[in-house]
């Protein structure tokens, strides 16, 4: 049996004046691409007949949303006619938590504790209660803090405040979100755990996606090292042999297995001035772990890459369904034994399509500009 995905799409107006109202329904579109990412925001597009109503949901800065606890802000509307008359609007934009890359990281940010909490807090002086009222983001409140990764000392100058959260996110691989609550009128920056369904665990009931159980209709693996760093040297304040310096990584690898990664840190200084325009100085010590986190976030951008494409069947018995079975964020397995391949891995993003056919694909891992790392469901 092929799964019912009937969609309802809405349209809401929310602006700095105290509106948050549901403006009205899309009743009449052609397509609709529908994602949402583990950790960061993604794209939808949709395709609709021009009309009147359309024309006047479809607006810039609208916001859309169709399922779950994800919205997204218009941002792109075109409209098109082809050769037979047929008139059509092509409408992007990102999820909400899009709006992190509106907000710079004020002055110099200093803070210490697990990875969450730092997220929380720059989420919190930057967006929910800066010291300047007009960089709030109205609606915007925070979840409570589950103290999520290890504890560290953090300083950041100057980039956006999306750009720190991915950096602390993929350093600890963990994740976050705006959650639309549309009834409370808010909008609820959460972190994510995600949790772990992997075969290997004994937690919880696990979820594995396997040729023995026709789950995998087509499938292929790929692994890639080729810019794999696993030893970073970090070169913090001072110049010449007063260099504040550390060394970060797997520190006993060597000869063939030993890939060197250069990080000029010195953006971190020992006496700072933080958001409030007081001046802090950082202990050797803490200065130290800076150096260490510093060295952590680069090295995650030069992992080792493994992944695991395939296309899932989801018609007849299937044996799990999103949003019931499991979810974004999570950990399963796929197993393929005529590749010979068991992958456990995180689904990071969910794309699903709606139009004359339900689409739903899955990426695992994490993916590179140039690498195609889908579980595809069709």
């Amino acid at each position: 049996m092929l799964l019912d995905k009937q969609i309802q799409i809405l349209v809401f107006k929310i602006d700095d004046k105290g509106t948050f109202d549901n403006i009205g329904e899309i009743d009449e579109f052609d397509s609709l691409i529908w994602p949402s990412k583990f950790d960061g925001f993604s794209e939808f597009e949709l395709w609709a007949p021009i009309n009147d109503e359309n024309a006047e949901l479809l607006k810039k800065g609208n916001v859309i949303w169709c399922r779950g606890q994800k919205a997204s802000i218009v941002e792109i509307v075109k409209s098109s006619m082809d050769n037979r008359g047929t008139k059509t609007l092509h409408v992007k934009g990102r999820t909400l938590e899009s709006l992190f890359d509106r907000r710079i990281v004020w002055d110099t940010y200093v803070g210490k504790g697990n990875v969450s909490t730092i997220m929380y807090d720059l989420v919190n002086k930057n967006c929910v209660n800066p010291t300047n009222p007009d960089r709030k983001i109205p609606f915007l409140t925070l979840s409570e803090d589950e103290k999520i990764g290890d504890k560290i000392n953090f300083q950041r100058t100057g980039g956006t405040v999306y750009e720190a959260l991915q950096d602390l996110a993929s350093s600890e691989d963990i994740g976050f979100e705006v959650i639309f609550e549309p009834r409370l009128r808010k909008l609820v920056f959460k972190v994510l755990s995600g949790v772990d369904r992997t075969i290997e665990q004994k937690d919880e009931d696990p979820i594995e996606f396997s040729t023995d159980l026709e789950d995998i209709i087509k499938s292929a693996y790929y692994s890639n090292e080729q810019n794999f760093k696993n030893v970073a040297l970090v070169a913090g304040e001072d110049s010449g042999t007063q260099r504040k310096k550390q060394i970060v990584g797997d520190k006993n690898s060597k000869g063939f297995f030993r890939r060197e990664l250069y990080v000029d840190a010195r953006d971190l200084q020992t006496t700072v001035t933080d958001d409030k325009g007081e001046t802090v100085i950082i202990p050797d010590d803490e200065y130290s772990q800076m150096l260490d986190q510093r060295g952590r976030l680069k090295l995650s951008d030069f992992k080792k890459i493994e992944t695991f494409e395939s296309r899932i069947r989801v018609f007849g018995g299937v044996q799990y369904e999103l949003g019931v079975d499991f979810f974004e964020g999570e950990k399963v397995t796929v197993r393929d034994r005529e590749l010979g391949v068991i992958v456990s891995a995180r689904i990071t993003e969910v794309e699903e399509g709606f139009g004359k056919d339900y689409s739903l694909i899955l990426t695992f891992g994490y993916s590179m500009p140039t690498l195609i790392d889908r579980i595809k469901q069709m």
